[in-house]
């Protein structure tokens, strides 16, 4: 099925959100270079790739760090609804009893 010009775009935003390198024709050619410069231009390529690399897993770390502190909160929440929902079974096991004595 085609996707939507919206859909490339947020799925662009969701990348680059990310840190992910998308685009590997940034460096040039080195072919028509001398070895010594093949070798620069290479090595600042690799250097570059390794800076991304790092904010990469930086972002990739932070997101995951805000996704436990998430799930950590979920969890307590669903804790607290379980004992409301235990309390309210309880009550309302109390009320049919009272109902049924005084019936």
């Amino acid at each position: 099925m085609p996707s939507s010009a919206s859909d490339s775009d947020s799925e662009g935003e969701n990348e680059s959100a990310l840190g992910l390198v998308l685009d590997r024709s940034a460096t040039s050619s080195t072919v028509s270079l001398e070895p010594m410069d093949r070798v620069d231009a290479l090595q600042k390529a690799n250097t570059e790739l390794g800076r991304k690399l790092m904010e990469a897993e930086k972002t990739l770390q932070d997101k995951l760090m805000e996704h436990d502190m998430d799930l950590d909160e979920m969890q307590g929440r669903l804790e607290e609804l379980k004992s409301e929902l235990s309390a309210t079974k309880r009550e309302e096991k109390e009320l049919r009893a009272k109902e049924v004595q005084f019936a």
